[in-house]
């Protein structure tokens, strides 16, 4: 239980940092392409963790399913803080 409650808390953060980061390029241009930036930073991050998982996972001492789970909540945490950011701005 306590580690889907420590999980569930990095799952939130970082929906709460991708839609800071959002946010942040929705207030001005030059912080718009920062954003960018940033996201394709954490999708060349994700791919990587994707193509090394065999050299990546021993380092961090989880098992499989709980590697690809880490990955996938932080690809669901980045695209939904974004999207939800950019449904609420308009």
């Amino acid at each position: 239980m306590a580690k889907a409650v420590h999980l569930g808390a990095w799952f939130f953060l970082g929906c709460i940092a991708s839609s800071s980061v959002a946010w942040l390029g929705a207030l001005h241009p030059a912080l718009f392409r920062a954003m960018w930036v940033i996201y394709i930073m954490s999708g060349v991050g994700l791919v990587l963790a994707l193509l090394t998982d065999d050299a990546i996972r021993p380092f961090l001492k989880l098992l499989e399913p709980d590697y690809y789970a880490l990955l996938i909540a932080i690809a669901v945490s980045i695209v939904l803080g974004g999207l939800i950011t950019w449904l609420i701005g308009g």
